[in-house]
């Protein structure tokens, strides 16, 4: 079953407890955690102080995206956290198996982040270290862009070379991209402003269209 991890960056700021709990009723997997450093990406997002209220509140698990330069410098401000997995971005570590054999050895599932213009030269290399490869499907930073369509060969590259690890798309999520994109393989879905925190309905309502239109036969 496809994971859903809900990214908390376009959830409500001034009311986040009633969205996370909104969340939790509706079953998702996941809090997709975006951490920015105003470097790496254009934006500023989460911090680890907002981390360890969230978990004040809910028991659902932390998918952390580190969108950062250096990331190495935040993965062990991390411990003690509810994290289960974490991804850093591949152009902005120059040693990526080192980090990723520290993530692992702290239990956290560990994962890069590819941008949509790079290229997945190397992959082979690393993906004996990882537990899961995230994929954006648009640059990343903000909220509500359009979906990048080259992800789709990117994710049949991914599963081609490992049936093992698991696939995370991200980005530009709406119901139809989302549904091809579980056609070819992808296994988590992080999901924002298109998915499940439109507005215009209550979270569980949106997640649960969302689901059944990814399930449903073509």
């Amino acid at each position: 079953m496809t994971k859903i991890s809900a990214s908390l960056m376009c959830a409500n700021a001034l009311d986040l407890r009633k969205d996370l709990l909104s969340l939790e009723e509706a079953g998702v997997d996941l809090f997709h955690i975006d951490i920015m450093d105003g470097h790496f990406v254009p934006n500023i997002a989460m911090n680890l102080d907002v981390l360890s209220a969230i978990q004040t509140v809910s028991k659902i698990p932390f998918d952390v995206h580190l969108m950062v330069d250096n990331p190495g410098d935040y993965v062990e401000k991390l411990k003690g956290l509810n994290v289960e997995y974490l991804s850093f971005h591949i152009e902005a570590e120059k040693a990526p198996i080192r980090l990723l054999r520290k993530i692992r050895e702290m239990g956290i599932k560990a994962g890069v982040a590819y941008n949509p213009a790079t290229s997945l030269s190397g992959l082979e290399y690393i993906i004996n270290e990882l537990d899961f490869v995230l994929l954006m499907t648009v640059e990343p930073g903000f909220a509500s862009q359009s979906f990048i369509t080259s992800a789709y060969e990117k994710i049949e590259a991914v599963r081609k070379l490992s049936g093992k690890v698991e696939i995370q798309v991200d980005g530009g999520l709406a119901a139809e991209p989302a549904k091809e994109c579980v056609n070819r393989g992808a296994d988590i879905l992080v999901c924002g402003t298109l998915s499940i925190f439109k507005g215009d309905k209550p979270i569980k309502d949106a997640c649960d269209e969302y689901r059944k239109f990814i399930y449903s036969p073509r």
